[in-house]
């Protein structure tokens, strides 16, 4: 090697024997590359067919296992057609979802766009193509159900157009086929156009090299775990393998493929599920093998404030939220839904928690006092979550499995329990400890106040196993055989009661005043 000088600058010149090793080093580099299969992303509207499009080319089902049949969480399928394997990833085609589609679409090699054509070009679709766009990859348009018309052909061309997608033979050269899900038609030519596109693009990867890919969902199993499901884009995952995404690590415990299979090692486009990560992996991420595992922060050290504002900034009805989730995506849906409600209702939405797992105690207590409304999605809650929130009146408990529905609760609540001024204040609650003998229209019991206080003449709601069965009024309050006019938590009393409904040992007597 020789150096020289000119105007102060080293310039480095390389000898002719280390150019040809260093030659020889990217030639055995290029040498060690061998080819990988295409990822796949499948994009477009609500109800096009994506799905059913998956289901006829692998032959399972994947709708009938998702709620209301839509898909609501990103699946990656490994297929393999003539010795040439496709990894598919589904994609949710609801509005809600769009943080999703664009996660999918940053890993994939070749999209699919589709398009129905009884129905035509819809905002999800413009939305998914401005997804091609930006992360600029080669696509197919596959027009759907052509079972049952192919008169709508040349208009959903026109659509096409006009949206700016050109197809081959009209001034463009993106290539579109028509499919139909029901009878097979033309996805023997989607598949051979997607064979044809990764061929052109002549993807490459090294085994050679620690496996790297992106994490495509995560969430928390009760039985083991951390999991989270991963595209590799290159190398070899193994079990054992220490691996990080972001700032979670850990070392793989259990690997299998998306079938859910054990497996010892995977390899590039190979869709998989992993556990052993220490914390959630976070969707999105790059992950990377053979690295240490990052510092972190315990849940506990974490200190519990509002983390996002979602809605109307300026709203004057602001609602303390906590949102539990089965997956890391399906928090993300109900912020973006729950942000668009607040925007339209001029509502202001204080995200304090948006985690996976089933409720817990935490969770109901991260406010000391106050309203707050809990959204569970398709998650359990822990035993004694009941009992907090009977206790509590400005506990909100929401629970569901379909992301409109769960929206239109939301509505629903938080007009009655955060707008709507209440025309009642609960003063005590009593339980009931001993029957007497009933009197007609009427009937004696002793109890204890086991919150605030009860007095003499108060209205009051039976209340059994967590449900308001009727209401009533105290005719006399006694205690130690005396008549009082009232008696506070912790006593015990008789009392003579009205009641449509005859009461039971272990009810609660919820006694309220008109205000």
């Amino acid at each position: 090697m020789k150096t020289g000088a000119r105007k102060g600058l080293q310039v480095r010149v390389l000898s002719p024997p280390l150019i040809s090793y260093l030659n020889m080093k990217k030639k055995d580099k290029q040498l060690s590359l061998v080819p990988r299969p295409p990822v796949v992303v499948i994009l477009g509207h609500v109800d096009h067919g994506k799905t059913s499009l998956l289901d006829y080319i692998k032959k399972t089902k994947i709708a009938d296992k998702e709620s209301g049949g839509i898909t609501q969480h990103v699946g990656a399928y490994e297929i393999e057609i003539n010795k040439n394997k496709i990894t598919f990833i589904d994609t949710p085609g609801h509005e809600a979802f769009s943080k999703i589609r664009s996660r999918g679409a940053k890993v994939a090699d070749i999209a699919v766009l589709v398009v129905a054509v009884d129905e035509g070009v819809k905002p999800q679709t413009k939305e998914s193509f401005k997804i091609i766009q930006k992360e600029n990859i080669p696509f197919i348009v596959a027009i759907t159900k052509i079972d049952k018309s192919v008169n709508n052909l040349e208009k959903i061309k026109n659509e096409l157009a006009e949206g700016g997608i050109l197809l081959e033979g009209r001034g463009g050269d993106v290539p579109f086929v028509g499919v139909s899900s029901k009878d097979g038609q033309g996805i023997d030519d989607l598949l051979e156009l997607i064979i044809l596109l990764s061929e052109m693009q002549e993807l490459k990867a090294d085994p050679s090299n620690p496996a790297s890919g992106v994490v495509i969902e995560s969430h928390i199993d009760r039985f083991r775990g951390n999991t989270a499901s991963l595209i590799i884009t290159d190398g070899v995952l193994r079990v054992k393998d220490e691996i990080v995404a972001g700032e979670v690590s850990g070392k793989i415990k259990i690997l299998e493929n998306f079938q859910g299979e054990p497996i010892k090692e995977a390899t590039f486009s190979s869709p998989v599920r992993v556990v052993g990560f220490e914390g959630l992996a976070p969707v999105g991420e790059q992950f990377f093998t053979g690295k240490k595992g990052i510092q972190i922060v315990e849940p506990s050290q974490r200190t519990i404030s509002v983390s996002k504002e979602l809605g109307q900034k300026d709203s004057e009805i602001k609602i303390p939220l906590v949102i539990k989730t089965d997956a890391f995506g399906s928090g993300e849906a109900l912020e973006e839904v729950i942000n668009k409600l607040g925007k339209e209702k001029k509502w202001l939405f204080l995200l304090f928690k948006n985690e996976t797992g089933d409720i817990s105690e935490s969770d109901v207590k991260i406010i000391p006092s106050g309203q707050v409304l809990i959204i569970g999605f398709r998650v359990k809650k822990k035993p004694e979550i009941n009992n907090l929130i009977l206790a509590n009146k400005d506990l909100v408990l929401i629970e569901g499995d379909i992301i409109y529905e769960i929206t239109d609760k939301i509505e629903e609540i938080v007009k009655k329990k955060f707008i709507e001024k209440p025309t009642e204040e609960i003063i005590g609650k009593l339980e009931v400890l001993a029957i007497f003998n009933p009197v007609k229209g009427s009937q004696l019991i002793g109890g204890k106040v086991i919150e605030g206080k009860v007095q003499n003449k108060n209205n009051f709601k039976l209340v059994r196993e967590e449900e308001i069965l009727s209401q009533g009024k105290i005719i006399n309050l006694q205690r130690n055989k005396i008549e009082v006019p009232e008696v506070k938590a912790g006593e015990e009393c008789g009392l003579l009661v009205s009641r449509s409904k005859e009461l039971q040992k272990g009810d609660q007597l919820i006694f309220f005043r008109k205000i």
